[in-house]
């Protein structure tokens, strides 16, 4: 076989083949955009047919028979429009999951021995009647994949299952801001219907310290009064994180009484504490508080100054004439150069200035 030949061959090979590819992604684009206005007829016609359940103007066995022919449309339009519409108008939706198949999918498949499946199978659960579905996502987690346990306990909340808050904080006590701040994320969907849960487990004194953390967390962003007292004896724990959150949760609860034993963590060990603080300080407005403020401009830690400093500020007039003061009487050099750092980011520095000219 001479060269020609081969070179000929593989050009003919090689249009094939362009020719096959072309064909596949011609074919592939038809199929995508069929896909794409069957979705969109679909949702134009079911939309409106599941409004008009809610609102009492179709029946089930009519809205359940539309929804049969597309179920691979209809769950996540169910799902998404559960979420858009909220708790009240979603209540009689879930007849509808009940008479179709998801609910009985989802009990099987939260069994599968495949994680995604598991995963699916558990977002489904948190749609569907409470009591065929708690027990096997109070199953789930426990799961091996961190994943389907996360879905699991988004679903226990979307079911408002307050008996699941303690179990949810102990099968996701893990370590890591980021993840902290997704389990709290979560139990605060609960709001105020948390409390009672929140303060058995913040008042349980063998509660691991990452739980308690998390429950901290939460009790914080409801701004949970009645979590008061307990908060203020975990301020003196021999966790860093427990006393850094407790100090963030009183704060955002407003607890001004506190704020003497807020400030005795001035000089905690862990910088951390020392940072979170100062800035407790200013938002709990506790101007007899400037003098550890002025002492925590000049701390070793460059965020413990900062936020003593921008604490100061918040404090008005009063904190705003002792970082006046400072540029030029801190007895130490990175507390001045601290103080004028901060009056020049918020333009108070030059008005310093023109008062002494």
């Amino acid at each position: 076989m001479n060269l020609l030949t081969i070179v000929t061959a593989t050009a003919i090979l090689l249009t094939v083949l362009s020719i096959v590819l072309l064909l596949s992604i011609i074919v592939l684009r038809i199929l995508t955009e069929r896909n794409i206005v069957r979705e969109r007829r679909f949702r134009e016609m079911a939309l409106p047919l599941i409004l008009s359940h809610i609102e009492g103007k179709a029946d089930l066995e009519t809205t359940v028979a539309f929804l049969k022919k597309e179920p691979s449309l209809a769950l996540p339009l169910l799902m998404q429009e559960s979420v858009t519409l909220g708790k009240d108008n979603t209540m009689s939706l879930k007849a509808v999951y009940e008479a179709l198949p998801f609910a009985r999918e989802g009990l099987r498949d939260v069994k599968s021995h495949d994680w995604a499946t598991r995963l699916h199978a558990v977002e489904r659960l948190g749609f569907v009647d409470g009591d065929a579905s708690i027990p096997a996502l109070m199953t789930s987690l426990g799961d091996d994949v961190i994943a389907v346990r996360f879905a699991a306990a988004r679903s226990l909340v979307r079911l408002e299952c307050l008996d699941a808050v303690e179990t949810i904080l102990h099968s996701l006590d893990i370590p890591g801001e980021v993840s902290q701040r997704r389990v709290a994320e979560i139990l605060f969907a609960l709001g105020r219907s948390a409390e009672k849960p929140l303060l058995k487990v913040l008042e349980n004194s063998s509660v691991n310290d990452t739980s308690l953390t998390i429950a901290i967390r939460v009790a914080g962003m409801l701004r949970l009064e009645k979590a008061n007292l307990t908060l203020r004896h975990l301020l003196h724990h021999q966790d860093l994180n427990v006393r850094l959150n407790s100090v963030r949760a009183l704060s955002s609860i407003g607890e001004r009484s506190a704020i003497a034993e807020i400030a005795a963590l001035g000089e905690d060990p862990a910088w951390e504490v020392r940072s979170t603080v100062m800035q407790a300080l200013g938002e709990l407005q506790a101007e007899d508080q400037i003098v550890l403020l002025l002492q925590g401009i000049s701390d070793q830690e460059w965020w413990v100054r900062h936020n003593a400093g921008e604490a100061l500020v918040r404090l008005g007039d009063p904190g705003i004439k002792a970082l006046q003061n400072g540029v030029e009487h801190h007895v130490d050099g990175f507390g001045r150069d601290m103080c004028r750092q901060i009056l020049q980011q918020h333009g108070l520095l030059e008005a310093t200035r023109e008062s002494h000219a």
